[in-house]
């Protein structure tokens, strides 16, 4: 049996679609007041828990890894008190989207699809030991 192939496909020009707001759903939300507390609560609970990890934002910017950055993604003035440390993680987001231009730029579609699906790979994976670690 044969696996089915996955790949990524690259095109000259985006298509956006644009549909017209209902005025009757305004102010209604996908999710109930119950489910916006929880995870409220969530994000202050991983918040306090990364905070923890990385020493109260006093940790040595040297050691603040890539899946920290992950983890931070979305909280960090929550998580991150010093200044340089937010300094420091922008820093680190900029090189990241120099560095996917730069593949973007030299590398063939055939090499960007491959680098593609072992970044989905890595990704899948910490989320699975994130989501196993969190039972």
């Amino acid at each position: 049996m044969t696996k089915p192939t996955r790949s990524v496909r690259f095109a000259a020009t985006s298509q956006l679609t644009l549909f017209p707001k209902d005025d009757s759903s305004r102010g209604h939300s996908w999710y109930s007041a119950e489910d916006k507390a929880r995870f409220q609560q969530e994000m202050l609970q991983q918040a306090l828990q990364l905070r923890t990890s990385l020493g109260h934002g006093s940790a040595y910017l040297h050691d603040f890894s890539e899946d920290d950055l992950i983890n931070c993604t979305g909280i960090e003035p929550i998580v991150l008190f010093s200044r340089s440390m937010m300094r420091h993680l922008q820093d680190m987001k900029l090189a990241h989207i120099d560095n996917v231009l730069a593949a973007q730029r030299h590398l063939n579609t055939s090499d960007l699809s491959l680098l593609s699906r072992r970044s989905s790979d890595d990704a899948r994976q910490r989320a699975y030991a994130y989501a196993v670690a969190s039972l």
